[in-house]
């Protein structure tokens, strides 16, 4: 399985500059079995350039220089119609008055030609800069008929290795109209600071099976920071290592590959 992470995506573009942003996440993925890690050139994404690929990894579009181009879209959508595997990770909306940077403006647009609504929320713990965790509280069936077993996601597809938390900063939120598999809610803790309500229905991370795509598989995530390393603060908190992360990013990479469910 070929892994290629988007050179254009946020998180990855740090990685580039530092050298080590990634590095825990690469690693982590290179342990699965034949799992080749690559970048892409940097330019816009091309059908040839994702054709040899099995998932892309878009860690955050943003700024306005790095939106999705006329011939990405298209790109991207005949990539998973043909089979292919995508991990869209998104981040925060803007804040007004704080924070003017709307980072779920430009993977809202990829989002929506799979009938998935990425809000521009703004959603934290009651505390500033109190990391979010989610648990078996948040944790969704994952599957529409609600099998007790759950999605192969969050048991890693063996008994006793299942993901148990999932730790991030802030995020934004995800609306999927009951299509596909709702993996993992919103804790009735957490507040969207932007609009300001309490989410009820709204997501962190959502699934889509070959059925709704048109042949390959779609993981949407409301943050992409938390795949960050330890050791970097830059553009947010490294998280890689809090709770089952690690676990949790490797299992979606693995489902999205077929390598899993």
């Amino acid at each position: 399985m070929r892994v290629l992470i988007d050179t254009r995506g946020l998180q990855a573009r740090v990685h580039l500059e530092d050298g080590q942003h990634l590095a825990f996440f690469v690693s982590t993925l290179e342990q699965i079995v034949a799992c080749q890690v690559t970048f892409s050139t940097g330019s816009p994404l091309t059908t040839e350039e994702l054709g040899g690929c099995g998932v892309l990894a878009i860690t955050t579009r943003y700024p306005a220089e790095y939106a999705y181009s006329t011939v990405e879209i298209p790109a991207i959508q005949d990539f998973v119609g043909g089979g292919g595997g995508l991990l869209l990770m998104s981040n925060q909306g803007d804040l007004p008055g704080s924070n003017p940077h709307d980072m779920t403006q430009y993977d809202a647009i990829i989002a929506s030609q799979f009938d998935i609504r990425l809000e521009s929320a703004w959603l934290q713990t009651p505390a500033m800069g109190e990391l979010s965790t989610f648990n078996s509280s948040s944790f969704l069936t994952g599957h529409p008929s609600g099998h007790p077993t759950g999605h192969p996601i969050l048991t890693s597809g063996k008994k006793g290795v299942s993901v148990k938390t999932i730790v991030t900063n802030n995020c934004s939120s995800i609306f999927a109209s009951g299509r596909g598999h709702a993996l993992v809610g919103l804790p009735p803790e957490m507040s969207d600071l932007r609009n300001g309500y309490i989410p009820a229905a709204p997501l962190f991370a959502h699934a889509l099976n070959g059925d709704l795509t048109g042949g390959g598989r779609l993981f949407a995530v409301a943050d992409s920071g938390f795949i960050g390393n330890e050791e970097t603060a830059n553009p947010g908190p490294g998280l890689t290592r809090h709770g089952d992360n690690a676990l949790f990013i490797k299992n979606v990479i693995r489902w999205l590959g077929r390598d899993l469910g």
